[in-house]
């Protein structure tokens, strides 16, 4: 039976947002719609996480950018010099995505429209956050998957299962955090907090260079990390394991986390 993301956010993540309150914001995220990355050549790096983590084309913008969904949320690639972290977007359920700005205009947040009635904003960082309606572009994501739901790929992704951010100053981060977006906190320490978005969440570390992303993480099917380490390195691909975490890097250096859908720190 096919169920839609809200349908899902019903069924399993009620029993996450009954244990963990989400503190007041001036909106409600409850999970991440996407995550966007700068990369040097677009095709390349889809290619790579075609075959990584079979995700799916959902919107090719030729050698601009290029939309890759996986079951339940998507990556989104766009053309730079340097490869990073060019944004990331929570979803908020029944976001006025038009009327957003003015929101946060109204509350101090300095927001620039990307697109038409796409509102971003600059954490304390300087790191880009987008706001987005939880179900966007859900259809294309969800024709996409029926299209291929077995890809032949190294691993099969779910979802991206968290971004965790570098900050200069966590303390200020989880309070820009939960008043903009209303996080909860899952768990705290004097360096580093970690932040709930429903079954996804957003991670902050305290480094001197604070900033865009530590790292990123895709959910994947029949998470077993010894299991995954061998079918990456069957492939050329070297990883690490940090106790039941594995990490590699894309081909452009930067840092990738393999999970089970359920992780959570």
């Amino acid at each position: 039976m096919k169920i839609n993301r809200r349908e899902w956010l019903a069924s399993m993540g009620l029993a996450i947002t009954a244990d963990l309150k989400a503190s007041e914001g001036l909106f409600h995220a409850t999970t991440i719609n996407h995550l966007s990355l700068t990369v040097p050549d677009v095709e390349k790096a889809g290619e790579f996480y075609a075959k990584v983590f079979g995700m799916r084309v959902i919107n090719d913008m030729g050698a601009r950018g290029r939309m890759l969904g996986l079951r339940r949320n998507y990556l989104a690639l766009f053309r730079g010099d340097k490869a990073g972290l060019n944004h990331f977007s929570p979803g908020v359920d029944g976001l006025d995505e038009a009327g957003a700005g003015a929101i946060l205009k109204a509350n101090g947040y300095e927001p620039f429209e990307r697109a038409r009635n796409i509102w971003a904003c600059l954490d304390p960082d300087g790191t880009q956050l987008h706001l987005s309606e939880t179900m966007r572009r859900e259809d294309e994501v969800s024709a996409a998957y029926e299209k291929d739901p077995n890809p032949d790929s190294i691993l099969h992704g779910v979802d991206v299962n968290h971004v965790a951010l570098r900050v200069s100053n966590v303390g200020r981060s989880v309070e820009w955090y939960q008043k903009l977006i209303g996080l909860n906190i899952i768990s705290r320490a004097a360096t580093s907090a970690f932040l709930g978005l429903g079954e996804n969440f957003l991670a902050l570390f305290q480094r001197s260079d604070g900033g865009g992303a530590d790292h990123f993480c895709f959910s994947v099917e029949d998470y077993e990390p010894d299991t995954v380490m061998a079918k990456l390195a069957a492939h050329g691909i070297d990883s690490r394991r940090r106790e039941d975490r594995v990490y590699f890097s894309d081909l452009n250096g930067l840092t990738v986390q393999a999970s089970a859908a359920s992780h959570q720190p």
